[in-house]
């Protein structure tokens, strides 16, 4: 038996071990592998999933709610989204069919599935994306500054193409230093505050970390010896002006930046947000584009309708993320399955 490494493990879920011909509810069960691997803010993974029978129930673990930065759990409901996004992508790839109702009995449930071994019908994902579920990841590393083709784009814009909803791709040199401006404006408001320091050293993680949880340093490229000291640091000192700074200067030299919005801003869209956010993620992994979320900007109420007003938009921003090539990086790690069913 393969010793459990929650940094390793559950990214090699591998197609060759679908249980064929076994019971509808332990198919569903190796489905849930999939699912897991999608991102989540602080890399909390936010979600809990019941299985019985032909179901999968997806609920919001509240226990991993982010008051600070997220009090209204708009971006824990993405998170969720980008779950079901997987869910959805591995059950079309192995021809299952699913039916999906949203909260179906008010807030919890988020979303109840009801699968079936009957083929589906016409497909709502794109087979290619199943691909690049094990390959995503965050990466936070500069990014190469030549550009990204024509194709590459409109392939990501047609995979947020969904009534009620936006993908913003940016590339005006102008544009994207007055967007910089506004996520370094972002960090330095987010640094004074000491609970925001305390929320996110509370999920920071050493290199060598056996949690199933949060953020390794190595994700931020901290060397394994300060990866130990990071969450005092991040607590105890307020790094607002050199992490403003370092972001602006990220924002700046990416190729470009993007925003989705959504015309609705309540729970549902947010859920139906992060399905297109993890669509939009795998379609980047699949033309091998890196991605980083640079959301201040949306997280700090008053400078959301600034970028808003910035990029005239009619829709709420959402997700603010940049987009260019670099070498990849190392995944984040994920706690096992029975961990959250």
């Amino acid at each position: 038996m393969k010793k459990y490494d929650p940094g390793v493990t559950p990214w090699r879920v591998a197609e060759q071990d679908f249980p064929e011909g076994a019971a509808l509810e332990k198919i569903l069960q190796f489905l849930l592998r999939y699912a897991i691997l999608a991102p989540s803010g602080h890399n909390t993974q936010p979600w809990k999933f019941s299985v019985e029978r032909r179901t999968i129930a997806v609920y919001a673990d509240l226990s991993r709610q982010l008051p600070v930065v997220d009090p209204d759990n708009r971006e824990m409901y993405i998170s969720i989204g980008c779950a079901l996004a997987n869910l959805f992508i591995a059950a079309e790839h192995f021809h299952l069919g699913y039916k999906l109702e949203y909260f179906p009995e008010g807030d919890e449930p988020v979303a109840v599935t009801e699968f079936s071994t009957e083929e589906p019908g016409e497909p709502e994902f794109d087979d290619k994306l199943f691909a690049s579920i094990t390959l995503r990841h965050t990466n936070r590393n500069e990014y190469e500054t030549r550009t990204i083709n024509e194709r590459s784009l409109q392939k990501l814009k047609e995979s947020a193409d969904e009534d009620g909803f936006c993908l913003v791709l940016i590339k005006e040199r102008q544009i994207k230093s007055e967007v910089a401006e506004l996520i370094a404006r972002g960090d330095v408001i987010q640094m004074n505050n000491r609970a925001f320091r305390m929320e996110l050293a509370s999920w920071m993680r050493h290199n060598w970390t056996k949690s199933g949880d949060g953020i390794p340093g190595y994700a931020f490229s901290i060397p394994t010896a300060l990866s130990f000291l990071s969450p005092f640091i991040i607590r105890s000192f307020n790094m607002g002006k050199s992490q403003s700074e370092k972001d602006r200067r990220l924002a700046d030299q990416a190729p470009v930046l993007g925003v989705l919005g959504s015309v609705q801003d309540n729970k549902l869209s947010w859920v139906k947000t992060g399905i297109l956010l993890e669509k939009i993620a795998l379609t980047a992994t699949h033309f091998g584009i890196q991605y980083a979320f640079l959301n201040p900007p949306i997280e700090v109420p008053e400078l959301r309708q600034e970028l808003k007003s910035l990029l005239n938009m009619t829709e709420h921003p959402q997700i603010l993320f940049r987009l260019g090539y670099a070498k990849p990086g190392r995944h984040t790690p994920r706690r096992a399955v029975q961990e959250i069913v």
